[in-house]
C-alpha cells in the first residue's frame, strides 16, 4: 500500500535533511538571498580587480615621475612607467579572472557531482 500524503511528506522531508538540505533552503526567498549574496560577491571581486588595476599603473607612473625628477629627465620615465604598469595591469586582471573563471567552473563541477550521488 502506498504511503498516505501526509507520510509522503514527512519521509520527503527526511529524505532532505539526510542529504544535508532543508525545504527552507528551496523557498523563493532563499533562492533569492542566494543569489543576491552572489551576485554581491562577484561585485566586490571585479571592484577589487579594477582597484588593483589602477594601483598598478599608479605605482608605474609614480616610479616613473620619481625617476624624472631624480634624473631630471622630462616625461621619457613617467610615460615608460605609465606603459610598463599598464602592460603589467592588463596581464594581471587576465589572469585575475581566469582564475576566477576557472574557480567557478569547478564549483559548478562540484554542486553537478554533488546533484548526482544525491
Amino acid at each position: 500500500m502506498p504511503p498516505s500524503s501526509d507520510e509522503y511528506e514527512k519521509l520527503r522531508r527526511e529524505a532532505e535533511m539526510l542529504r544535508g538540505t532543508s525545504l527552507s533552503d528551496q523557498s523563493p526567498a532563499a533562492v533569492k538571498r542566494r543569489q543576491m549574496q552572489s551576485g554581491l560577491h562577484a561585485y566586490v571581486r571585479y571592484t577589487g580587480i579594477g582597484l588593483q588595476f589602477l594601483l598598478v599603473i599608479g605605482l608605474g607612473v609614480a616610479a616613473g615621475f620619481g625617476l624624472d625628477h631624480w634624473l631630471g629627465t622630462s616625461p621619457w620615465f613617467v610615460l615608460a612607467g605609465s606603459l610598463l604598469g599598464s602592460v603589467g595591469a592588463m596581464i594581471w586582471v587576465v589572469r585575475a579572472v581566469k582564475r576566477m573563471e576557472s574557480s567557478k567552473e569547478e564549483t559548478k563541477k562540484q554542486e553537478s557531482n554533488k546533484d548526482k550521488t544525491l
